[in-house]
């Protein structure tokens, strides 16, 4: 498996947290003054429009059907969006998942930037998308283009030291550094630790490097007591081996 950390699921490793608590001396009693703000940190692996390096992958990385969703001029965004939600919904396919247009490959974006992208739940196939599409296209929706992805799913976690759960989240939000690497993110305060969901395009190690640095400062500790760990069970994709091959599952367009 390719992944060099994979840590534990963020839920068992906050019960075991727990435990721990009760063990350090510090506590949170005393709240640790706010460090200056960090410069963001420099990405070297940064892939542009190309799928990241990643060797966070198996059960963090998942294969899934994406659509890009073209306005019609004048459009309003949202209704198409909350529109595809409901059919979704009453058509069987369940949840759609916003996401950042940087899921697609490469060679979509070169033509298409969709101010709409909407990733379907898992199992569903890019040709399951397509006939969706064809029979809910929103009447306000010009073009759409369906396509397979990868995507990262997956939630960090941290125990803080010396700062409570709510002053970690005060503070990695004032330095920005998950904004810049993560673009989205849902950050939820447990009563023991901090957790950050993200699920979007894949993420590089660099930039799972930096975010695992900024909660890390943010929580008086250090990076590797930051856990990485999958959202949902199975297998994955694991990509040690290479990338696998999405294009045999050809992307359908329509207008």
């Amino acid at each position: 498996m390719g992944a060099r950390f994979r840590g534990v699921g963020y839920t068992l490793a906050l019960l075991l947290v727990a435990f721990a608590v009760a063990a350090w001396s510090g506590g949170w009693f005393g709240t640790a003054p706010v460090e200056t703000p960090a410069e963001a940190a420099t990405i070297s692996d940064d892939a542009g429009d190309e799928l990241a390096t990643t060797t966070f992958d198996g059960p963090m990385v998942r294969k899934r059907a994406a659509i890009a969703v073209h306005p019609a001029k004048g459009a309003d965004r949202a209704h198409i969006a909350a529109e595809l939600r409901a059919a979704a919904k009453s058509d069987g396919l369940g949840e759609l998942s916003d996401a950042t247009f940087a899921v697609f490959s490469a060679d979509m974006l070169k033509y298409l930037v969709p101010e709409v992208t909407l990733v379907l739940p898992e199992g569903v196939t890019v040709q399951r998308a397509g006939a969706f599409m064809r029979d809910h296209q929103p009447a306000d929706v010009a073009f759409f283009v369906t396509q397979t992805v990868l995507v990262h799913d997956i939630t960090f976690a941290v125990m803080p030291n010396g700062v409570t759960p709510a002053e970690a989240a005060k503070r990695q939000d004032a330095e920005g550094i998950l904004s810049d690497s993560l673009n989205h993110y849902v950050t939820s305060v447990q009563p023991a630790g901090l957790t950050v969901r993200y699920f979007g395009a894949l993420l590089s190690d660099g930039q799972i490097g930096a975010v695992r640095e900024a909660m890390a400062r943010a929580s008086g500790t250090s990076a590797d007591r930051v856990t990485v760990s999958a959202n949902g069970p199975g297998p994955g994709v694991e990509l040690s081996g290479g990338v696998p091959d999405l294009d045999d599952e050809s992307g359908h367009s329509g207008h």
